[in-house]
């Protein structure tokens, strides 16, 4: 069975710095450099002969590398399902070269507080966010939401499913995993997350929320399929085993007449060695890093696979009401936050194209993944 989903990290730069991420600044990171263009292609191709569906380029901010109109023109030119995470903040200065060459477009918000955002972004930048996804609507995209529910953040996460709701989009909510010392979630936060998972335009996976709770990955019978369901390439490019967050190995991809052999590399034994492995290494014990479970939930079925299914199922019954709803005007059994107190701040209304998708500015209340990445 071929891997479903390739981690593509164009670069670790970033122009943020979360709380719960060290991406950028970890040491090892900073004198990584980004690959030419022409090789991430050649790689791609050998993605494709692998048989790899979706290519999700991440970072670091995916936004500051500066071919990235090429590689997103490229990879769906190719047939790939692409998924973008970023952070907003550098959106509008490429959304028109992007529009149309992502499918899977997420913006990263976990609060509505501009000096909570600050506080858990190292920048200034709710208001930029805000205006990038009224932007890519105003563009004809179906942006999203991640939103990275920590004990900081948490309790004003009612308030980003209010937004979403507002905005009509998705938001996908996820607890904060463990990872560069982050402090994660209680039992009584991951019923807090399933309260919200009640609202509309909120999409949880219940496979997570109960491995989460399991005490997540566990060595003695693993779960993780790291290296079968993902592929996960550095910007430098190697191939990492067996992740990223936990990578042991990096694997120098060689390119010879305009062929990468990344392909090949994937199936060669030393690759299938470590793949028999994945998941049972000492640092996998209790991992709970969201990037590879996902995938990992497709296969085998497990209870775990049957949680993942009804999650699906639930994504799309949302998608389903929110078009049949865009286009008929119909509000078909609204399940809606409380109405929470009254604005303090008005987010600005983005000038010139978006213009037209905006009512003239989002009220929020003034009030802390990728790590989720």
């Amino acid at each position: 069975m071929p891997p479903l989903l390739a981690n593509y990290y164009l670069t670790y730069k970033c122009n943020s710095r979360c709380t719960y991420c060290d991406i950028p600044i970890k040491p090892v990171n900073i004198p990584i450099k980004e690959s030419a263009p022409e090789l991430i292609i050649e790689n791609l191709a050998a993605l494709k002969r692998l048989g790899v569906k979706v290519v999700d380029f991440t970072g670091g901010e995916p936004l500051i590398y500066r071919h990235l109109v090429q590689i997103l023109r490229a990879a769906k030119d190719m047939g790939f399902i692409v998924s973008l995470a970023n952070t907003g903040t550098l959106y509008p200065r490429v959304a028109k070269e992007i529009a149309g060459l992502v499918d899977d477009l997420k913006f990263s918000l976990s609060t509505t507080d501009p000096e909570a955002y600050a506080a858990e972004r190292g920048i200034d930048g709710y208001a930029k966010v805000i205006e990038s996804i009224k932007l890519a609507q105003s563009l004809g995209e179906k942006p999203s939401i991640i939103s990275t529910a920590t004990p900081q953040s948490l309790p004003g996460m009612e308030k980003v499913v209010k937004l979403a709701q507002e905005l009509g989009i998705i938001m996908y909510l996820q607890p904060v995993f463990d990872y560069c010392e982050n402090e994660t979630l209680r039992a009584d936060g991951i019923e807090q997350i399933k309260r919200l998972a009640k609202y509309d335009n909120v999409d949880v996976n219940w496979a997570f929320m109960q491995f989460y709770l399991d005490g997540g990955n566990q060595i003695s019978k693993p779960r993780c399929r790291a290296v079968s369901a993902v592929v996960v390439i550095s910007p430098d490019d190697h191939l990492l085993l067996p992740c990223y967050h936990m990578h042991d190995e990096r694997l120098k991809i060689q390119h010879e007449n305009g062929r990468s052999n990344l392909d090949e590399l994937w199936r060669s034994p030393p690759v299938q060695e470590k793949r028999k492995k994945e998941g049972s290494w000492d640092f996998c014990q209790g991992c709970t890093i969201w990037c590879y479970f996902e995938p990992s939930f497709y296969w085998p079925p497990d209870r775990y696979f049957f949680l993942h299914m009804k999650s699906k199922a639930l994504w799309a019954k949302q998608v389903a009401r929110m078009k049949v709803e865009e286009s008929t005007g119909f509000k078909l059994g609204r399940r809606l936050v409380p109405a929470i107190e009254a604005p303090s701040v008005i987010v600005p209304s983005v000038s010139g194209p978006a213009a037209a998708a905006s009512d003239g500015g989002i009220p929020v209340s003034i009030s802390r993944e990728t790590a989720a990445k």
